[in-house]
């Protein structure tokens, strides 16, 4: 049945077209070739635009497939409960993260406590000196003026003083032996506090109205001359963080890290001794300038972190925010998005699920 279809289709075809090149000839001026060769530049052209679209078509594919998009109506937009902002320049202070100890205060006390002792010792043999050597001054005076006063009594009162200027010398040396120890220890700045008997910054220390902190920054980074704060958080957070300030370059450093170390102080707060928080640290005074991505806008796939920008209406790109740097709250990109655009920053995830859901259907179609 449906061979004898086809044969009288293509007899009917043939009974129109001789017809035609029958009748038209008669009715016009135009030969049966130009008419022919009419139909066959028509139908090249109708070939033409026909692929023509279909390029359009695959460019349409490749802008929204290979280029990381996806399409969405109204109802799976209101589903997604997709919410968008647009894009500002912002300024950024760029920052380290360290590791900062709350310093026990207890060896400083040892510190304090011997040089306070070694102090006294050497007064009174300050004072024994002075003494001896003025006992051997009246007896040679008197030796001298009525010869009454024996020889042995002079050797005795020269013996006496030698001993205790001997002693004197011994404890000024244990005094300076002390006030080294503390200084390799802690610095110049910090010593001050511990050997001075009246430092209003160690009786703050002591009472625990300020904390000593040990600042160890990451391996191969130091701290600008400038910097005369830092931020600290015991919970992580850097929108909760507090300024510490700067007290001098630290002696020691941790054994784990072997970065530069620094002390500064902080107000109590809710610090204890042996506390281990967070600090961010001011790396350089340049500025940079870029976009802020939050956390919120961020997707995940295949191990990168992406973002969707609103292209049109209902078209949303998704785009790389891998080479972002990492700030508070989310990161600072300085290239791969511009000001102006519109950032998906609810629904993303729903985006993400519903590209695709669109790539599998077309494999599928495929």
């Amino acid at each position: 049945m449906k061979l004898r279809s086809r044969f009288n289709f293509w007899v009917a075809t043939l009974i129109i077209i001789a017809t035609i090149m029958i009748v038209v000839p008669a009715a016009s001026t135009t030969s049966v070739v130009k008419i022919i060769e009419q139909w066959v530049d028509d139908y090249t052209e109708a070939v033409e635009d026909a692929q023509a679209d279909d390029d359009d078509d695959d460019h349409d594919d490749d802008l929204e497939i290979g280029k990381l998009m996806v399409r969405v109506n109204d109802d799976i937009g209101d589903y997604a409960g997709v919410e968008t902002l647009r894009l500002v320049e912002t300024d950024f202070s760029p920052e380290a993260k360290a590791l900062v100890k709350v310093v026990d205060v207890r060896p400083m006390l040892a510190l304090r406590a011997r040089h306070h002792q070694a102090l006294a010792a050497l007064n009174r043999a300050k004072v024994s000196e002075q003494a001896n050597a003025k006992e051997l001054t009246r007896l040679k005076s008197l030796s001298k003026g009525a010869g009454s006063v024996a020889t042995k009594n002079v050797n005795y009162a020269e013996a006496a003083w030698r001993e205790s200027k001997a002693e004197l010398q011994g404890l000024n040396v244990d005094l300076q032996v002390v006030g080294d120890e503390t200084l390799q220890t802690w610095g110049k700045e910090i010593a001050g506090w511990i050997l001075s008997k009246d430092s209003k910054q160690w009786k703050k220390l002591l009472t625990h109205e300020e904390f000593l902190l040990l600042v160890t920054l990451p391996v191969g980074l130091s701290l600008d001359s400038d910097v005369s704060f830092i931020r600290i958080s015991r919970n992580g957070l850097r929108e909760e963080a507090r300024k510490a300030y700067f007290v001098a370059p630290a002696l020691v450093t941790e054994q784990h890290i072997q970065g530069e170390t620094y002390f500064f102080k902080t107000a109590s707060g809710k610090l204890r001794t042996g506390m281990q928080v967070v600090a961010w640290v001011p790396k350089g005074n340049e500025l940079l300038k870029g976009v802020f991505i939050p956390d919120e806008a961020i997707v995940w796939s295949v191990g990168q972190p992406w973002v969707y920008v609103q292209v049109e209406e209902d078209l949303y790109q998704r785009r790389s925010v891998q080479a972002g740097l990492p700030i508070t709250g989310g990161l600072l990109i300085e290239q791969e998005l511009n000001v102006g655009e519109i950032l998906v920053i609810t629904g993303a995830q729903m985006l993400l699920s519903e590209e695709f859901r669109w790539q599998i259907l077309d494999e599928d179609d495929d």
